[in-house]
């Protein structure tokens, strides 16, 4: 793990400005976010953050990798709101899942995951705060889910299940 961590500082420490800095940059901050959760060390998970919030600034609106640094920022900052609890982590992970949902329109082959993201990270501020539009609104991101997953679905089986953890809340 270490080595992967350094060997993408060292590709970063070559890297041009541009694209390829952006993708040098989102995949040592997946390798720093993957070595703390095999570690735990938070300063790995921060300094991913960091690096996100770097290759998210060079794929700008209309970047064909934009959707992947808005998700991949998104849930680095899900995971340190898991260790850390600070609501704002939470509420800007779901703010990035509503823009990358936005770059899927119907029928693109990544809305399915999209939806997923959002009512799970919704799901998770309702069951933090309890404020029963957040859960309508996990319910409405989890039905569009279960929606675009016929049956023989390979993700159907996910969809239901998210869906009825969260209309479990709507019963309580």
């Amino acid at each position: 793990m270490e080595d992967n961590v350094e060997q993408w500082r060292a590709a970063l420490r070559e890297c041009p400005p541009g694209d390829t800095r952006s993708a040098t940059l989102n995949n040592l901050a997946v390798s720093l976010r993957a070595r703390f959760e095999w570690e735990g060390v938070l300063s790995d998970l921060d300094e991913a953050i960091d690096l996100h919030r770097a290759a998210l600034a060079l794929r700008p609106p209309g970047h064909s990798h934009r959707s992947s640094s808005l998700n991949n920022l998104a849930n680095s900052l899900e995971i340190r709101f898991e260790q850390q609890g600070v609501l704002s982590d939470l509420d800007e992970a779901i703010e990035l899942h509503r823009a990358a949902l936005a770059l899927f329109p119907s029928g693109h082959s990544d809305r399915y995951k999209s939806l997923n993201n959002l009512g799970n990270s919704i799901q998770t501020r309702f069951e933090q705060q309890g404020v029963l539009s957040d859960l309508d609104d996990a319910i409405h991101f989890h039905r569009a889910a279960l929606a675009l997953c016929p049956p023989g679905h390979s993700n159907r089986s996910i969809s239901l299940n998210s869906l009825a953890v969260i209309s479990l809340n709507r019963s309580k």
